[in-house]
């Protein structure tokens, strides 16, 4: 399985039967008695920043193992899965605009939630760019174990005014949670897609 999505014509086919799977789910997805339709927003949003987050915790439990081991390639699988998650981690902060102006009626960046997920993403860019550098593996190791404290510590502190708690937990529906678990798990196998892509494309010019 895993040789054929190396291909490119698998990879091409990974990613178009992901894509028609999230937006199938989406169009099914169930509504929300107070947003209505505009709940898919909220799906696509979730979906984008959780599998963000979890790309980020990937990479710091691969620096981890680099502080453990000062690996190379342990060290270069970290920096890849960093880049993708700061891909997702973007989307999801810039869906998060479309979901506030379907269902607030404005996009308010001065939202705490709103702040906080920008300077997130600010530190996760320094990072990959620090990644990048040819520095000692065990403190590029120790960076990706930093951002993850630090959107820890921000979660943990930053207060909440639009932004809920939390939509999912707090939902009394088990299909919009199912939902946004399966949303969730079709952007997490698409962003493993897209680091399969890149390592086949970086081995290809290395």
């Amino acid at each position: 399985m895993i040789a054929v999505l190396r291909s490119p014509a698998g990879l091409v086919r990974g990613f178009t039967f992901l894509a028609l799977a999230i937006a199938l789910l989406l169009w099914l997805a169930p509504a929300e008695k107070t947003l209505g339709t505009g709940m898919r927003s909220v799906y696509l949003h979730v979906g984008l920043i959780w599998t963000g987050i979890a790309g980020f915790t990937v990479a710091g439990l691969l620096g981890l193992l680099v502080l453990w081991r000062d690996d190379t390639r342990l060290d270069s699988w970290a920096q890849t899965v960093g880049w993708v998650a700061c891909g997702f981690f973007a989307a999801g902060f810039l869906s998060s605009m479309l979901a506030s102006a379907i269902n607030w009626g404005g996009v308010f960046l001065a939202e705490p939630r709103n702040l906080s997920a920008l300077m997130v993403l600010a530190v996760a860019l320094m990072v990959q760019i620090w990644g990048s550098w040819p520095v000692w593996l065990r403190l590029k190791g120790l960076a990706r174990v930093a951002l993850v404290a630090i959107f820890v510590w921000s979660n943990l502190t930053t207060p909440l005014l639009l932004h809920p708690q939390n939509p999912i937990r707090t939902s009394t529906s088990v299909a919009i949670q199912y939902a946004f678990l399966g949303i969730f798990l079709l952007f997490s196998a698409t962003a493993a897609l897209f680091v399969v892509a890149l390592k086949k494309d970086e081995r290809a010019t290395g």
